[in-house]
């Protein structure tokens, strides 16, 4: 739609033809009759010059606000690009977290029944057999929250794909992921060269410095030239006339001059619009690098280190329980340290992702592919 608009702001003004009769009132017109004195047909065509430069820079002036649409059409894009990304790796999170509370449900069922058995012999106590049915609830209670939160993302990504909001999702897609290596220094380095609302932002600087060009060249005189031919009755000729036009900016304190301070005024507004936006890209560059980290270094962390260890925990301590060494609740804690771990190693690895694609628009890179 901008790009329609740079042709017709670069166009002269139209021209104007004009055609004119002189005579007795009942004459037909054009056709003055010889006993009309001073009767004439007249024709003429005029044409509005504007003072050399104007149309160039109105030309100019359309086109930087083309190319700002542009950018900032890329801007949205890419934004909806790291909101669609961030949105289906919550969902595979939501997902695998519910196999998660699945999978450990039906173990901590196992528990139960092992619970029971000692119970059954009178190596146990009833309250072993309630505390694990009450664990098993609160299993049950938190994986009616994230089912209710995946069908609400479900929703949102069919929405970002103009798609109806019950469509299937598959959520073991596999997609290749680059890791975060750069330092935050370069990719703040990146975001000055590929960050598209900055590019839209120096185009609207651009067009402004144009605008303000194009208010001052209004002081300037624009010119009118005017061809006209009459032909009086009788076996008079036809005359020709040609006339020059200047239109003078006698009133620019009241016109002109308020054009200029409103350009510059624009122009201004656009600079600080540019340092406001990379102010805050650079702060957000920042924050979603550290929270990548962070998340990256937790994952690791609980995959390599405390997982293994509270599995084993829970492991030793279940055997112990089997033969009467330790008491039921100390199976129980160990459980819900492993469920816990299992759950955050998933949301650690979902949030260093995400910042991943919330990178993706500022730096102009693709870490999710």
């Amino acid at each position: 739609m901008r790009v329609a608009r740079i042709q017709p702001a670069g166009a002269p003004p139209d021209p104007t033809i004009s055609a004119g009769y002189m005579g007795g009132l009942l004459r037909p017109p054009f056709f003055p009759a010889a006993t009309a004195p001073g009767s004439f047909r007249q024709f003429g065509l005029s044409q509005e010059i504007p003072f050399p430069g104007k149309l160039g820079l109105k030309s100019r002036v359309a086109g930087t606000e083309a190319d700002a649409a542009r950018w900032d059409y890329e801007t949205t894009r890419r934004q909806l690009a790291a909101e669609l990304k961030s949105a289906y790796v919550e969902y595979q999170y939501l997902s695998r977290s519910l196999d998660i509370l699945v999978r450990n449900k039906e173990r901590l069922d196992q528990f139960r029944q092992i619970a029971e058995a000692r119970f059954s012999v009178g190596q146990g106590v009833q309250q072993d057999v309630l505390k694990a049915q009450v664990e098993i609830s609160l299993i049950l209670e938190r994986q009616a929250l994230f089912e209710q939160q995946r069908d609400s993302l479900r929703a949102r990504i069919n929405g970002l794909l103009f798609r109806q909001p019950d469509t299937p999702l598959d959520p073991a897609l596999t997609f290749a992921v680059t890791p975060l290596m750069s330092p935050v220094e370069e990719l703040r380095a990146l975001l000055r060269q590929n960050y598209p609302a900055l590019k839209r932002d120096e185009r609207v600087i651009d067009r402004g410095q144009q605008a303000l060009a194009l208010a001052r060249k209004e002081l300037l005189p624009d010119f009118g030239v005017n061809v006209t031919t009459q032909k009086y009755v009788g076996g008079m000729p036809w005359m020709y006339g040609v006339d020059f036009m200047v239109k003078v900016p006698l009133f620019w304190q009241r016109k002109q001059r308020p054009m200029i301070a409103e350009a510059a005024a624009a122009l201004e507004e656009g600079r600080q619009m540019r340092d406001a936006t990379l102010s805050t890209a650079s702060a957000k560059v920042t924050e979603e690098y550290l929270a990548g980290t962070t998340s990256y270094r937790l994952a690791e962390l609980y995959n390599d280190s405390v997982l293994p260890q509270a599995r084993l925990s829970l492991e030793s301590s279940l055997a112990s329980y089997q033969v009467g060494r330790v008491d039921f609740l100390n199976v129980l804690t160990n459980f819900v340290t492993v469920l816990s771990y299992e759950i955050s190693y998933e949301e650690q690895h979902a949030r260093y992702l995400q910042a991943l694609a919330r990178l993706e628009p500022l730096t102009g890179l693709s870490f999710i592919r």
